[in-house]
C-alpha cells in the first residue's frame, strides 16, 4: 500500500457477493477486511475504524452512505441512484472492478491495477545489447526489474520473461524510474491477449 501498511475495510456482504478468491486477493494486497459486526464493535470500543466499506444492496438502507465511503454491490436488476456512493459494482464483484475504486478513495497516488511481488527471470534487450536479471514486482502495466548491470539511458527496451500458461512473453517497455531495488519499466503497446495474460497471471497469483 502506498500510504501505510494496511487499510481497514468493513464488509457488509456475503461471500457469494464476491467472485472466488477476491477477498483473499484484497488481503494479500494489504487490506484488512473485517465484518460489519466487528467494525461496529471496534468503533464503539475505539480500537479500529474502517476507512471504507463494501456493502451488498440489501444492507444499504441501514447505513449512512455519506458517513463513510461506500462501494455498493448489487444485482443486474437492482436500481441504484445515490450520488454519495464511492462506486457501484455488480455481484459477483471481481478484483479488477473493486481495486481501482479502493485505490481512488484511499490513496494519494492511486494505482489502476494490482501489483504483486514476484521473482521471474528476465532479459532486456536494446539492439545488440542485453541485460539479464529478474522481475521483482509485476502488474499488467509495468514491473520492477533488477538486472546484473545498469540499463543504459535509452528509455525503450524489449523485455522477455516467462509466464505460466502463456510461455515466453516479449513486450516493449519504457524506463520510468531508477531506484536502489532496480528500474521501473512501463509496458508499451502490446496485443490485447498479451495484456490479458499479464492481468490473469497477477490475479491468479493473488487469489490462489
Amino acid at each position: 500500500m502506498s500510504r501505510r501498511e494496511r487499510v481497514t475495510i468493513a464488509i457488509h456482504a456475503s461471500d457469494r457477493a464476491f467472485a472466488p478468491g477476491v477477498q483473499t486477493a484484497l488481503m494479500r494486497l494489504g487490506y484488512n477486511l473485517i465484518s460489519a459486526r466487528t467494525a461496529d464493535r471496534q468503533r464503539d470500543q475505539g480500537i479500529l475504524s474502517p476507512e471504507i466499506r463494501i456493502v451488498e444492496k440489501r444492507h444499504v438502507a441501514k447505513l449512512d452512505t455519506a458517513e463513510l465511503p461506500t462501494i455498493l454491490l448489487c444485482g443486474p436488476r437492482e436500481q441504484v441512484d445515490d450520488a454519495s456512493l464511492a462506486g457501484v459494482v455488480m455481484k459477483r464483484a471481481r478484483l479488477g472492478e473493486l481495486y481501482p475504486l479502493l485505490q481512488e478513495h484511499l490513496e494519494d497516488i492511486p494505482r489502476s491495477v494490482p501489483r504483486i511481488q514476484e521473482t521471474l527471470p528476465a532479459r532486456a534487450t536494446l539492439g545488440a545489447e542485453s541485460w539479464t536479471g529478474a522481475i521483482r514486482s509485476l502488474s499488467e502495466k509495468g514491473c520492477l526489474l533488477q538486472s546484473t548491470s545498469p540499463l543504459r539511458a535509452e528509455t525503450r527496451v524489449e523485455l522477455c520473461f516467462p509466464l505460466a500458461k502463456q510461455g515466453l512473453v516479449q513486450i516493449p517497455a519504457e524506463l520510468s524510474y531508477r531506484s536502489a531495488e532496480g528500474v521501473g519499466l512501463v509496458v508499451g503497446d502490446v496485443p490485447a491477449e498479451t495484456r490479458e495474460a499479464l492481468s490473469d497471471y497477477v490475479t491468479s497469483r493473488l487469489v490462489a
